[in-house]
C-alpha cells in the first residue's frame, strides 16, 4: 500500500529492470514504459508522470555515466538541448496541473501518449526497416559494410538554414542554427512535463533524423541532457505532490543492473539495431496504451480490456528484453567467426 495505492513490489521490479535494459541500450529516459504502467497498474496519472520522472533521472544518470565511458556525449550540444528541454518542461508541468484539476489527466496523458508514440515508432520502424534491406542487400553482394549512419536528406537541408548563430558541435561533427536546437527541446520538454516523459523516444530520432546526429552519439547525448531536464521535472512535480519517492526508489535499484547491461549491448550491434528495437518498443507500449484509454472512456473498467493492457504492456517489455539479450548473444557468436542467420548479419556486423 503507497499512499493509498495497491501496488505489486515484483512488478515495480520488472519495470525497473525492463525498462533499464531498453534505456541503456536506445538511450530513451524510459518513461514512456514507465508512465502509461504505473497508470495501468493503478496509480492516478499525476502520480504516474512524477513518479515517472523521478525514477527518469536517477536512471539516466548511471546510463550516461557508461556511455560516457563509450565517447558517446556530445556534452556541448547536451547542455543548449537541456536549456530547450528544461523551459519547455515548466509549460508542459503547468498543463498538466490544469489537466488533472478539470479532471481528465488521465485521459489528456495516456490521448498524447498514444499519438505521440504511434507518430514516432512507425516512422522509426519503417526508415529502420529500409536500412536493413540496404545492408543485408550489400552483405550479398559481399560489399564493404558503410559506417553509422549520419546525415539524412532531411538533417542536410536543416543544416543548410543558415540562421544565426550557427553552432559547431565537434564531437558530433555537425554545423547547425541554434534556433533548430532550440525548438526540438522546448517542444520534447513541453510533451516530457505533459506525459512524463523523459523525451528519449522523441529525442533520439529526432537528433538521428533532423539533426543529423549517428545513432550511439544520439543515445549517449540524449541521456545527458535527460539527466538535468528530468531532475527539473522532478522538483516541480515533487512541489505538486506528484511523486512516490517510495515506488520510484524500488524501480531505481532494479533498472541499474537493467542499464548496465543495456549499455554493454551497444558495443557490439549497429545502430539499426537499436533504431529497429526502440520502434518496435515505442508501438508495443502505444498499443498497451490504447487499451487503457478505452476502459477510461468507457467509463468502467472493461474485464477484457484491462488484462489486454497488462499483458501487452508487460509482456511487450518482456518481448523487448529478450530481444536485447538474443542481439548480444548473436553479436557475440559472429564476433568469434560462428554461425549466425544470414538475415540478423546487418544488425551485428560492425563497419571497418
Amino acid at each position: 500500500m503507497i499512499t493509498g495505492i495497491d501496488s505489486n513490489i515484483f512488478l515495480l521490479i520488472f519495470i525497473g529492470l525492463g525498462a533499464g535494459i531498453l534505456s541503456g541500450f536506445a538511450g530513451v529516459g524510459g518513461a514512456f514504459i514507465v508512465t502509461p504502467a504505473l497508470i495501468i497498474l493503478g496509480f492516478p496519472a499525476n502520480f504516474a508522470v512524477g513518479t515517472s520522472l523521478t525514477w527518469v533521472m536517477a536512471n539516466a544518470v548511471i546510463a550516461v555515466l557508461r556511455h560516457r565511458q563509450l565517447g558517446n556525449v556530445d556534452m556541448k550540444l547536451g547542455v543548449v538541448l537541456m536549456v530547450a528541454a528544461m523551459s519547455g518542461m515548466e509549460v508542459g508541468v503547468r498543463l498538466l496541473n490544469w489537466a488533472r484539476n478539470i479532471g481528465l489527466a488521465d485521459e489528456v496523458v495516456l490521448s498524447i501518449s498514444i499519438c505521440t508514440l504511434l507518430i514516432v515508432g512507425l516512422f522509426t520502424l519503417l526508415e529502420c526497416s529500409a536500412r536493413k534491406k540496404q545492408l543485408d542487400a550489400m552483405l550479398a553482394k559481399k560489399e564493404k559494410l558503410p559506417p553509422a549512419m549520419r546525415a539524412t536528406s532531411l538533417s542536410r537541408k536543416l543544416q543548410g538554414i543558415n540562421i544565426p548563430p550557427m553552432l559547431h558541435f565537434a564531437k558530433s561533427g555537425v554545423t547547425i542554427s541554434l534556433w533548430i536546437i532550440l525548438a526540438v527541446g522546448f517542444f520534447i520538454g513541453i510533451l516530457a512535463g505533459l506525459i512524463g516523459v523523459g523525451g528519449g523516444f522523441i529525442m533520439v530520432p529526432s537528433l538521428v533524423y533532423l539533426v543529423g546526429l549517428p545513432s550511439f552519439m544520439a543515445v549517449g547525448t540524449d541521456l545527458f541532457q535527460i539527466v538535468f531536464s528530468a531532475a527539473y521535472g522532478s522538483i516541480r512535480h515533487t512541489m505538486s505532490g506528484n511523486v512516490i519517492i517510495f515506488a520510484a526508489f524500488i524501480m531505481v535499484v532494479a533498472s541499474s543492473i537493467g542499464v548496465r547491461f543495456g549499455v554493454l549491448v551497444t558495443r557490439y550491434v549497429r545502430g539499426v539495431s537499436l533504431r529497429c528495437i526502440l520502434g518496435i518498443s515505442i508501438l508495443l507500449f502505444a498499443v498497451g496504451s490504447i487499451l487503457k484509454l478505452l476502459s477510461f472512456l468507457l467509463d468502467k473498467a472493461t474485464t477484457g480490456l484491462e488484462i489486454g493492457s497488462l499483458a501487452v504492456t508487460f509482456g511487450g517489455m518482456g518481448i523487448i528484453v529478450i530481444m536485447v539479450v538474443a542481439l548480444f548473444i548473436v553479436a557475440l557468436r559472429y564476433q568469434r567467426g560462428r554461425h549466425i542467420p544470414n538475415w540478423m548479419e546487418s544488425l551485428v556486423a560492425k563497419e571497418d
